[in-house]
């Protein structure tokens, strides 16, 4: 099989959604040409696929959940009150740079 059909060989082969397996976990996610994407690993399957999360985020919502939740870090405000500034022109909060942490050192 040369590598053009091998590419369309893959491309016609159904996705774990549409073999009807059921989600063990999800791996990774991943922005796929605009779009977010997420790695799901399948029960008894050792094959993982690219599921679009506007999927999963409706058919598996207490999974997309558990990963997010698995990664977030929370931190104390007091941790870093002394490095945010708040921008006046627009009210947003924004990190300063590190020349302007030096100079109001000095």
């Amino acid at each position: 099989m040369d590598p053009s059909q091998t590419k369309t060989y893959l491309e016609e082969q159904p996705l774990g959604v549409d073999r009807g397996l059921q989600p063990l976990r999800i791996i990774g996610v991943c922005d796929w040409s605009g779009e977010l994407m997420f790695l799901m690993q399948w029960k008894g399957c050792d094959q993982a696929d690219l599921v679009p999360a506007k999927v999963a985020n409706i058919r598996w919502p207490e999974l997309v959940i558990s990963f997010y939740e698995q990664r977030i870090e929370f931190k104390d405000a007091s941790d870093h009150e002394d490095t945010m500034d708040l921008d006046s022109d627009n009210g947003y909060e924004t990190t300063s740079s590190p020349s302007k942490e030096r100079s109001s050192k000095a």
